[in-house]
């Protein structure tokens, strides 16, 4: 199952605590979701059945139609869609004042409730979430660039900062912050979806923390088999050289253990010397040894 439908199950567990709590998250599956008029009716058109059953059998329990509403699936290239059956009239009357700015930020944006209720209708109806274990963002997709300015005003009523972007004759409100997905989530009732998503991120940091540590380890050795192989060449140049003769014994003893054992830390090199020294010790002298260059 997709993470968007995880999203929708979710959500869908949730049931209205009153009617104007009901006609917010109804509106904004309408005017997210698209609607066509037909001989006297509107038909408002879902892309998924369980949207479509939610907002047809809610509508009819509303009171708010004197007509049974119901829905169909409808057929059309690229795939089936369920369309919901509404009086003109009454759904006009119904959707009007979900058209008014003024409506929106006086009476809806300001209200928490009815205001969450919006956006968990626009996400069930064309909203999508992406797989997190592969990027963090969430889309709804609108029919008109109206409705767009109503969401992005909802959303900053939430702290989130949307983006925006046409696709072919469509609007798509779009986020990918982490937090903001999590805060979202809650927003619209899916509190589980949204634990499961920090526990991701959660083995996400942990597997970046092995990485690094993992590349810091192996840079280290990496940089310390190349000073030791300069190392080394630096003291076979000196003993291939006039000046061998004039290297004390304790250095000498340092070039031995050095040459021996490419490779090794100076605090390994150190405890191979007779008698053992720190590496410290071994540094300063392996510095007086090739000072002598």
């Amino acid at each position: 199952m997709s993470y968007s439908q995880q999203v929708r199950d979710e959500i869908f567990k949730n049931r209205y605590k009153d009617p104007a709590e009901w006609a917010a998250e109804a509106a904004a599956i309408c005017l997210c979701a698209g609607c066509e008029e037909e001989q006297g009716s509107i038909h408002v058109i879902c892309p998924r059945e369980d949207v479509a059953k939610r907002l047809a059998e809610d509508s009819k329990s509303s009171g708010a139609f004197s007509e049974e509403i119901s829905y169909e699936r409808i057929g059309r290239r690229g795939g089936a869609v369920f369309t919901v059956h509404f009086p003109k009239e009454e759904f006009e009357t119904f959707i009007e004042p979900y058209l008014s700015p003024d409506v929106l930020c006086e009476e809806i944006s300001e209200n928490d409730a009815l205001r969450r209720a919006m956006l968990r209708g626009a996400f069930a109806a064309r909203g999508s979430m992406a797989d997190p274990n592969r990027q963090y963002r969430i889309e709804i997709l609108c029919k008109t660039d109206a409705y767009v300015k109503m969401l992005v005003l909802l959303m900053h009523a939430e702290n989130i900062q949307p983006m925006t972007r046409v696709l072919d004759n469509t609007w798509a409100v779009y986020f990918k912050k982490h937090d903001e997905i999590c805060d979202f989530l809650v927003i619209m009732g899916a509190a589980n979806l949204m634990m499961e998503l920090s526990n991701i991120r959660a083995r996400h940091d942990v597997n970046k923390m092995v990485t690094r540590s993992m590349n810091l380890d192996n840079w280290t050795m990496q940089q310390q088999a190349e000073a030791s192989a300069r190392r080394t060449r630096q003291i076979m140049e000196l003993l291939s050289s006039e000046k061998a003769a004039t290297v004390p014994k304790e250095l000498m003893e340092v070039a031995r253990v050095h040459i021996e054992n490419p490779g090794l830390s100076l605090t390994e090199l150190g405890k191979l010397m007779d008698p053992p020294i720190s590496k410290s010790g071994m540094n300063h002298r392996l510095k007086k040894l090739l000072d002598l260059l």
